[in-house]
């Protein structure tokens, strides 16, 4: 029989878990959109790109939205990455992915917009498959191209990435929720790729709906990432994950 101390500690994980439908048998709460990082050794803290001496210009960096240790997970084939860009006289950026030995595994040049703004890359499926092995790390990086030539004084940032697969509770779960519910429940689990990218491109079809910018400004502010909350895409909207 559990001890009193042991009935309260458990307690506690039941109304905290990320996911609690593994450790209580319970479905997540049905919350707005916050972020609930799965438990992982702490990879350091998300930090923006200066714009001193380079091509950016604006009072914001060159932010990476991601949570504050830079790491996500996703549970789709294709991923979506997303960046606050600041106005630059750069016209190309560059993304890459690599493996635990700095090996680039994939690499591929981006169009800048003229204004600033968030800007998404949707990693092409042939890709991610060939790439991305379920349950391992991969790193990206994503670097503003303001002199190819030196490579030294581009501004980037960069982040880890790793493709899960889905338990067969969260599959059932996702399967049998409204486009709506679908951020909500990939943020309660730590799935933070496919919690922005779902949210995302349902904000970026509708933008005019009021309650999707709320659970856009909730997400962000859920990982300090409020300052970004009203800025524009400068994309074409995002991808919907594949659904597993």
């Amino acid at each position: 029989m559990l001890q009193k101390n042991d009935d309260r500690t458990l307690l506690a994980v039941c109304l905290s878990a990320v996911l609690s439908i593994a450790v209580c048998g319970m479905p997540p709460l049905a919350i707005a959109q916050e972020y609930q990082p799965p438990q992982r050794d702490v990879l350091g803290r998300r930090e923006g790109a200066g714009a001193r001496g380079t091509c950016l210009r604006g009072p914001k960096l060159l932010m990476p939205l991601t949570p504050t240790d830079r790491f996500s997970a996703t549970v789709s084939n294709s991923p979506t990455f997303f960046w606050y860009v600041p106005k630059a006289t750069a016209q190309t950026a560059e993304f890459a992915l690599l493996d635990e030995n700095d090996r680039t595994l994939y690499r591929t040049t981006l169009n800048l917009p003229e204004t600033a703004g968030v800007l998404a890359f949707n990693v092409p499926k042939s890709v991610a498959t060939s790439v991305l092995t379920v349950g391992k790390d991969y790193y990206w990086q994503f670097s503003i191209l303001c002199d190819p030539n030196q490579p030294s004084i581009n501004p980037f940032v960069e982040g880890v990435v790793q493709r899960v697969k889905p338990a067969t509770a969260l599959t059932n779960q996702l399967k049998k929720a409204s486009t709506r519910d679908r951020p909500t429940i990939y943020a309660n689990n730590g799935i933070w790729q496919d919690a922005i990218a779902t949210l995302a491109q349902e904000r970026c079809t509708k933008p005019q709906d009021q309650n999707l910018l709320t659970s856009w400004t909730r997400l962000l502010q859920s990982v300090q990432l409020e300052d970004f909350a009203q800025e524009p895409f400068t994309s074409p909207c995002p991808a919907k994950p594949a659904k597993k």
